[in-house]
């Protein structure tokens, strides 16, 4: 048991996500540290506790060597200079740690151990940058990673403490392509860093947002159709182990049935309510297509049909496995030849 600075994401749950990631990784061969193709590379905004950065680690484990020793000193880069919080109360700061005097010696090994791990980091073929605004969590996260089983996936793992639109701005200052193959965004207000991610996010790479309530996931859905960003939804997971137990969702758009069908004509639904208490309802139907037909002789188009966003459990299928998880699959653009 760890002490809780914010709250876990429970070992099956985390499983789960894993699994919804589809992750593939090959054995790094003799020799072939320059070459091959690129690393893959995952992007987790908001570290939180860790348990998930541990579980991806654990997933990946197999494409990278074994690492070196681990450097005592902390390995987390700070993207930007936090911001001072105002104390009124000087009795309330904590004791400063006493400073423990180095010899020359440890300072050489210390080096040794730097040098030798940061030389290990270039040649690994899977990697995972985790973000997180919050120091203390990043921090406790880095230490859980290296106190579980003497560190041993804490090699694949580069821990940042600032926001995620600086470490995007950081990396595309090196990097002109897109570069991440997964994206796992466990933020507030995550649906506003999507399109910034996305433009990193490698064709067919997968995007998973994890939130509290099914209604973040469907806010998610409506900005990706609004902005236009080349997402494809590809399911909803509902995770819990209370009433549910985890199941599908059905989150998508579409067009109403009577649109949508081919064999509806409009003359048929006209005779059906003809002779019936519901001849008001045709006769503003019949007005409303007439203001349709002059809007489109105005503007030589016909008006779009906006879709409805369907939102419902799907009967029948569960996962044993609290939140929801919405994962979408960037599409491939069509080239500017084509």
């Amino acid at each position: 048991m760890t002490p809780r600075h914010v709250t876990p994401i429970y070992g099956k749950d985390a499983n789960v996500i894993v699994q919804l990631l589809d992750l593939h990784v090959a054995q790094p061969a003799e020799g072939d540290s320059n070459n091959g193709p690129a690393p893959l590379q995952i992007l987790e905004s908001g570290t939180g506790h860790g348990a998930l950065t541990l579980h991806l680690s654990r997933a990946i484990q197999a494409a990278n060597a074994l690492p070196p020793p681990i450097p005592k000193t902390s390995t987390i880069e700070y993207l930007e200079q936090p911001p001072e919080q105002p104390n009124p109360s000087k009795e309330a700061k904590p004791a400063p740690e006493p400073k423990r005097e180095t010899s020359a010696e440890q300072e050489q090994t210390q080096a040794q151990e730097q040098e030798a791990w940061n030389t290990y980091r270039a040649t690994r073929k899977a990697i995972i940058h985790t973000v997180e605004v919050h120091s203390t969590f990043s921090k406790h996260a880095e230490k859980l990673v290296r106190g579980f089983r003497r560190g041993i996936y804490a090699g694949n793992i580069d821990f940042y403490v600032g926001r995620v639109e600086t470490w995007v701005s950081e990396q595309t200052k090196t990097k002109s392509e897109p570069f991440l193959t997964h994206a796992i965004l466990d933020m507030p207000s995550a649906h506003l860093r999507i399109p910034l991610v996305a433009s990193v996010l490698k064709a067919d790479g997968i995007l998973a947002v994890f939130m509290p309530s099914v209604t973040q996931i469907t806010e998610c859905a409506m900005y990706i159709r609004k902005q236009g960003i080349p997402l494809e939804l590809d399911k909803v997971i509902e995770l819990g182990t209370g009433i549910s137990g985890g199941r599908t969702w059905d989150v998508r758009f579409a067009v109403k049935k009577s649109k949508a069908d081919p064999g509806w004509d409009n003359t048929n639904d006209q005779s059906a309510s003809e002779g019936t208490v519901e001849e008001s309802v045709a006769v503003e139907s019949e007005g409303e297509e007439a203001a349709a037909k002059a809007a489109e002789a105005q503007t030589g188009a016909k008006p779009k049909e906006e879709p409805v966003l369907v939102c419902r459990p799907l009967a029948g299928q569960m996962i044993g496995a609290g939140g929801f998880v919405g994962v979408w699959r960037k599409m491939q653009m069509p080239s500017a030849s084509s």
